[in-house]
């Protein structure tokens, strides 16, 4: 969770007081219901209370709190509060000479040393002192320079420990995991933690009147109705929430649902693997996939009108024209169903500039093929040697899911086989394995990397207001054919996507 509050003039300062800036990060929910936040803090007021030479001024009005992200993995520099100060940095919205409290340098990273250590140097470059309260060392570029590299040596020492540290827990836990998944073959239920319509004591049995529920909960998504409203219908109707805590339905409860893979049958393990057929399905994937388009087309209910998630982005890719927007929202189609967007149609054609002809296609038409387009983005075979390793690896990762998914009935059928199971151990430590050289390969052919596409797609589905910043860290621009209804989708990495735009109602054709 990300908590950054800048306040109006925080970076403008009259005196020549350093500023001290407290980082605090911890990543599981046991440390944030614990003391870590507290200690962190004690500690940063502590340290500037014992060195009052310094003249440090600790900052309350910027908040640099990263709330269950990993250090291990990057996530803190990457989205949260640590590289929000950073991008401050480097922008000069910093001042050269401010201090920066952490605990000690395992908050700043848990990656390799090398990555650990270029964040430490970026931060020292740009005129940040770096103290870990821990130790009560400050890292600056004199020290490190100094005393015959002892305490470059000593930093990179820690930052090694707190990986190798973090890289046995991950191998721990992958381990565990593969272990339960062998135990699941074999009919072993994992928890008792399940989903509200599950079995608790079988988890291959459902529960049919919740089953009811989750199954309307999803019809009313795709027949168009957004998260409140379908709240409000279900707590109007007296359907009973999911949990005997609550009296009625709430918001984040629906849209828990609507983004569960669990109604697929899918079981994600605390090491993000997503295990196929643990749960029994509950709706179909046609189903699943309209509401996953809904729920694009639902927020366009709550936005002002003229911001959409692609805006800034369509062209004609005739004449190279804006695509601009054209019609009326709310009118009834054939089918019953609400036009949510306006249709979009060449802003030369429109005016009779060109000769492209006039030919609108629905905003909610477009949308469903790029998000088509960006879904097979990280998988469509390309030309290039990194590009070729990536796409082969994804065809052996698919065989290999199947295999596993055969063996696992197959051991279901004939418990006793031992020879079976250690083959069952085998594929998916290789599968694992694949997967961590799939990822590798993904960021090192493009830029743009895998994380950034999912970001992309979240900014396109995630119900709330509509930011496309996400979406335009990703794709550079959308050229449509009007007439021939295909759209092409260039990512900032030049990688150009082709997409057919189906048609979603039949009165959205023509004008």
């Amino acid at each position: 969770m990300l908590l950054i509050e800048p306040a109006l003039g925080i970076f403008c300062r009259y005196w020549q007081m350093p500023t001290a800036y407290s980082y605090i990060r911890f990543s599981s929910e046991k440390q944030a219901k614990g003391d870590s936040i507290r200690r962190q803090s004690d500690m940063a007021r502590q340290y500037i209370e014992a060195n009052p030479t310094l003249e440090l001024e600790l900052d309350t009005a910027l908040k640099l709190t990263d709330e269950g992200l990993s250090a291990y993995k990057g996530v803190a520099q990457k989205k949260g509060s640590l590289g929000a100060f950073i991008r401050l940095l480097e922008d000069g919205k910093i001042e050269k000479g401010s201090y920066l409290l952490v605990e000690s340098l395992d908050r700043l990273s848990r990656q390799t040393p090398r990555i650990a250590f270029t964040l430490l140097n970026t931060l020292i470059d740009e005129g940040i002192v770096v103290v870990t309260l821990n130790d009560g060392k400050a890292y600056t570029k004199e020290v490190l320079d100094s005393d015959n590299g002892m305490s470059l040596i000593f930093a990179i020492m820690l930052m090694s420990r707190a990986h190798e540290e973090s890289a046995i827990k991950a191998d721990r836990v992958s381990k565990a995991w593969r272990q339960k998944m062998i135990r699941v073959a074999d009919g072993v239920q994992l928890t008792r933690r399940v989903p509200f319509w599950i079995n608790k004591e079988d988890r291959t049995k459902t529960l049919p009147e919740r089953v009811a529920v989750v199954k309307k909960i999803f019809q009313l998504s795709a027949e168009g109705m957004g998260g409140q409203r379908i709240t409000a219908k279900l707590n109007q109707e007296g359907v009973l929430p999911p949990t005997t805590l609550a009296t009625k339905w709430g918001v984040s409860s629906v849209k828990k649902v609507l983004n569960s893979e669990a109604v697929l049958g899918m079981l994600t393990t605390a090491d993000g693997v997503k295990h196929a057929d643990y749960y029994p399905r509950v709706i179909s994937e046609k189903l699943w996939t309209k509401t996953r388009f809904q729920g694009v087309s639902s927020k366009a209910t709550r936005d002002k009108g003229n911001v959409h998630p692609l805006s800034g982005l369509c062209v004609c890719s005739v004449c190279g024209a804006t695509a601009t927007r054209s019609g009326k929202t709310g009118r009834i189609r054939k089918d019953g169903t609400r036009n949510l967007w306006r249709t979009l149609v060449c802003a030369n054609a429109l005016g009779n500039r060109s000769a492209c002809g006039y030919q609108s296609i629905s905003y909610d038409s477009i949308v469903s093929a790029v998000l088509s387009a960006l879904s097979d983005y990280q998988y469509k075979a390309p030309s290039d040697l990194v590009g070729g390793q990536l796409w082969q690896i994804g065809e052996a990762i698919s065989a290999m899911a199947d295999e596993i998914a055969d063996l696992k009935a197959t051991i279901k059928l004939n418990r006793s086989s031992s020879s079976l199971k250690q083959r069952l151990t085998a594929l998916m430590v290789e599968y694992d394995e694949m997967k961590s050289e799939q990822s590798r390969l993904r960021d090192l052919r493009r830029p743009v990397s895998a994380k950034e596409v999912e970001g992309g797609l979240k900014a396109l589905l995630n119900d709330g207001l509509i930011d496309n910043k996400h979406f335009k860290q990703v794709v550079r621009s959308v050229a449509i054919n009007f007439n021939e209804r295909t759209l092409f989708v260039t990512a900032h990495d030049g990688s150009t996507l082709t997409s057919d735009i189906g048609s979603l109602h039949k009165s959205e054709m023509g004008h």
